[in-house]
């Protein structure tokens, strides 16, 4: 299941690694910080079945995919910067990057994409003192 995965993680990676602004190394932290958030959700949203499938497994819950997004949000939070404890800001923002967090969201909570996206935002800029 995870190596049907495989090769959209790695894109995504690329892009929040390597990529262009806002995702991109050469576009503020916050503003990163921001577009990641609002992209992930769309990314879980687009692959929510096998996502959903793949956390109900405690083998591939904690991949190495998970472990690069969690890396990745600590240091937009602490480059941003941000003031507390990074671990618990970034496992904060990780729950709202949840594969059935966003599908419920968006199927019982009322929400569209850009309204939980307007929500991550709201949160990054308060955690970022914004």
């Amino acid at each position: 299941m995870m190596v049907l995965l495989d090769e959209d993680e790695r894109a995504s990676q690329q892009a929040f690694l390597f990529g262009p602004p806002p995702l991109g190394p050469d576009a503020p932290p916050l503003d990163r910080l921001i577009a990641f958030g609002r992209e992930r959700m769309r990314f879980v949203h687009a692959h929510h079945q096998l996502l959903s499938e793949a956390n109900r497994d405690p083998q591939t819950r904690h991949s190495a995919a998970l472990s690069v997004l969690r890396t990745h949000l600590r240091v937009l939070l602490a480059s941003a910067p941000t003031t507390g404890d990074l671990d618990a800001q970034t496992d904060a923002l990780l729950a709202l990057l949840d594969v059935d967090y966003v599908e419920h969201q968006l199927n019982a909570g009322g929400h569209t994409l850009q309204t939980l996206g307007d929500a991550w935002e709201s949160l990054a800029r308060k955690l970022c003192g914004r």
